[in-house]
C-alpha cells in the first residue's frame, strides 16, 4: 500500500496514467476511491494522483492534527515523494481547503486550481442552515451529505448506496474534527497567477452557486461553471459534465 510520511502520519496515495499531473483532494464524505469517474476519464492523458486525507480511510492520524496548513503539507509531501514539480489541483468541499492553502503556500508547484463545491475556507458571513447543521454534528454518517445531493441523484438508490459504501471506510472520521479548519482572507488572493475554476452544483445547499460566484472577482483569473442536476457533489452526481 503506497504511503508517504507527513508529520506524524502515513498518508495513503495512488497514481494512474502519465503526463501532466492532476492531484485530486476529496471532501469529508469520501476518500481517494470517490474519484473513480475522474481516474477513468483523465488517466489516459494525465498522471492522476488521489489520496486519503489524514484521519480518512487508509491514512490514520490524530484528529487533532487536522488543519488547513497540515492538509496542504500532506498533499505537498505526496508531490515531493512522486517528484512532481507542478500539478493541477482539484479540491472537492473539504479538499478545497487543502488545495487553496497549497496554492498560497507553494504557488510555484501549482498549474491551475479547480474548486468544486467549496469556499476553500474563504470568508462566508452567512453560512447556510445546511452547513451549520452538518458541521455541528458529532457523527460520521453520510446522511447529512446525501441530503445535500440533487433530486436527480436522490432518485438513484444504487448511486446513493455506492456513496455510502465508499464513505464507510472512513472509520476514524467525525464531522466535529473539521470545526477548526480555517482559510485565507480575500486580500490574500491578489497574487495568485494561475487559472482558477469554481464548479458549483445548481442544487448545493452547503456552498450555493451565488456564494462561489462572489469569490470569482477576488482572483486575477477565475470563472465559475454551474452544473445542473447536481447538489454538493457534482463530480459524483454528474461526472461527465464535471469532467
Amino acid at each position: 500500500m503506497p504511503t508517504v510520511r507527513s508529520g506524524d502520519a502515513e498518508i495513503y496515495y495512488e497514481e494512474h496514467g502519465a503526463g501532466e499531473a492532476i492531484l485530486f483532494a476529496h471532501g469529508a464524505g469520501g476518500n481517494a476511491a470517490i474519484w473513480f469517474e475522474q481516474i477513468a476519464a483523465f488517466s489516459p492523458d494525465f498522471r492522476v494522483i488521489s489520496f486519503d486525507h489524514r484521519v480518512f480511510a487508509r491514512s490514520p492520524a490524530d484528529p487533532a492534527s487536522i488543519s488547513s496548513p497540515q492538509l496542504a503539507a500532506d498533499a505537498l509531501a505526496i508531490l515531493d515523494a512522486l517528484n512532481v514539480d507542478q500539478a493541477h489541483l482539484v479540491g472537492q468541499s473539504m479538499g478545497g481547503f487543502t488545495a487553496l492553502r497549497l496554492l498560497l503556500d507553494q504557488p510555484q508547484r501549482v498549474k491551475s486550481l479547480t474548486m468544486s463545491a467549496t469556499s476553500g475556507g474563504l470568508p462566508n458571513a452567512k453560512p447556510s442552515s445546511a452547513m451549520r447543521n452538518l458541521t455541528s454534528s458529532s457523527g460520521r454518517a453520510t446522511s447529512g451529505v446525501i441530503s445535500t445531493m440533487s433530486a436527480a441523484t436522490a432518485a438513484q438508490p444504487a448511486r446513493l448506496q455506492l456513496y455510502e459504501a465508499i464513505n464507510s471506510f472512513n472509520t476514524q472520521f467525525s464531522w466535529e474534527y473539521l470545526r477548526g479548519l480555517s482559510g485565507p482572507q480575500l486580500t490574500d488572493l491578489a497574487a495568485i497567477n494561475v487559472p482558477v475554476l469554481f464548479i458549483a452544483g445548481a442544487e448545493d445547499p452547503l456552498f450555493p452557486s451565488d456564494l462561489l460566484a462572489s469569490y470569482v472577482p477576488h482572483f486575477p483569473d477565475a470563472r465559475i461553471e454551474i452544473v445542473e442536476d447536481a447538489g454538493h457533489s457534482p463530480y459524483f452526481e454528474q461526472p461527465e459534465v464535471f469532467n
